[in-house]
């Protein structure tokens, strides 16, 4: 056990700790310290831990880890993190509990962590409003024509141009979790028609907050009857390469894809092509299977195109959102229970893990 003589959460967000968690966290758990040690990795060794099951297997260069965040992470009891580094178990022994404060976890070591026996929980859908809102404005964006309009302006151009109504327009969005939902009752606000895919799903299964809700196998159904294509998947094996010439194929003539997941789920080459014969109208993408982008890539000259660097969540709300999860959080830690959005670790080294939420 640790040998401090108050619990300590070490925040190694590069953020400073706001005082209403600090507050927070005297009310419900008095005697607790969250201490600040900033860790933040790059993009790339973020991307390349996406891609290697957690492990810094390319040799990208980690931030430097001082005295004074190893005597922090060597007492401390629970992290706040974006990033983990490596090794853990040797610079955290007492370590029993690890809060993301993102939704993603494919960039973390899980077996590493489940062999230190601690617990990780994320926070799954403290973006999920603002990712939403991003994609609706993506969808307005193509289909009201405004960047055409912008660059008409720029151009001093006077040319009418009349856009697509969204009311009666069918979205299929493929991953009905937290972002899924949220875009759901959004476009539903529109007077769009929601079909929407979940792994959990079986033939029959309903849901209120869509008007159809299919199987994951039955993908390709929604996507036939799609006039916009939203994907809001994690990174699992299952997902992989998902996106590929078959299935921009399945999808309707002049249909728009839209991706706010991973960037693994795209065959990149496919979308390009299916975007260059005009079977789709356009595509947004939020992230992309290298980040950052490399300046070579032929995604950034991609006919309608609409490219954003992984930046779909906004930042003004984040963490009072993210405060909320955690405190919840802290509360089951110290009572024992189940975590919310808690992944269930693998026991054997690269096994499968998956979600498990007490909401």
């Amino acid at each position: 056990m640790t040998t401090s003589t108050s619990p300590i959460v070490a925040f190694l967000v590069d953020a400073p700790i706001p005082q209403t968690l600090h507050d927070a966290v005297d009310r419900v758990a008095p005697g607790w310290r969250v201490v600040a040690t900033p860790y933040v990795e790059s993009t790339e060794l973020r991307t390349s831990r996406g891609r290697n099951g957690g492990q810094n297997l390319e040799g990208i260069p980690a931030p430097e880890i001082t005295d004074e965040m190893k005597t922090v992470w060597r007492d401390a009891v629970a992290m706040i993190v974006v990033d983990l580094p490596d090794n853990l178990e040797v610079l955290a022994p007492n370590l029993r509990w690890v809060q993301s404060a993102t939704a993603g976890f494919d960039k973390y070591d899980l077996a590493a962590i489940s062999r230190q026996g601690v617990q990780l929980s994320t926070a799954s859908g403290v973006g999920s409003a603002s990712i939403a809102e991003f994609v609706m404005g993506r969808l307005l964006q193509v289909w009201k024509n405004l960047r055409t309009f912008d660059e008409q302006q720029a151009e001093r151009e006077w040319k009418a141009m009349f856009g697509t109504e969204l009311t009666g327009r069918t979205i299929a969005i493929i991953g009905l979790g937290a972002i899924g939902r949220d875009v759901a009752k959004r476009a539903a606000a529109f007077g769009m028609r929601t079909v929407a895919t979940r792994a959990s799903a079986t033939p029959g299964a309903t849901d209120p907050d869509v008007d159809q809700l299919l199987p994951a196998a039955e993908m390709d159904e929604a996507l036939a009857q799609a006039d916009a294509v939203v994907a809001a998947l994690p990174a699992n094996p299952a997902t992989h390469d998902l996106f590929n010439a078959e299935r921009f194929a399945a999808m309707k003539p002049g249909a728009i894809f839209c991706n706010v997941g991973r960037g693994t789920h795209v065959v990149e080459a496919d979308l390009i092509e299916a975007l260059e014969s005009g079977h789709l109208h356009a595509a947004a993408l939020d992230v992309t299977r290298s980040e950052p982008l490399p300046a070579d890539d032929p995604l950034w000259s991609a006919p309608n195109l609409y490219l954003s660097p992984h930046s779909s969540v906004s930042l003004d709300r984040y963490f009072q959102n993210f405060e909320a999860i955690f405190i919840g959080n802290l509360q089951s830690h110290i009572a024992g229970e189940a975590l919310h959005h808690q992944i269930d670790l693998p026991t054997e080294p690269n096994a499968g893990s998956a979600e498990r939420s007490t909401a």
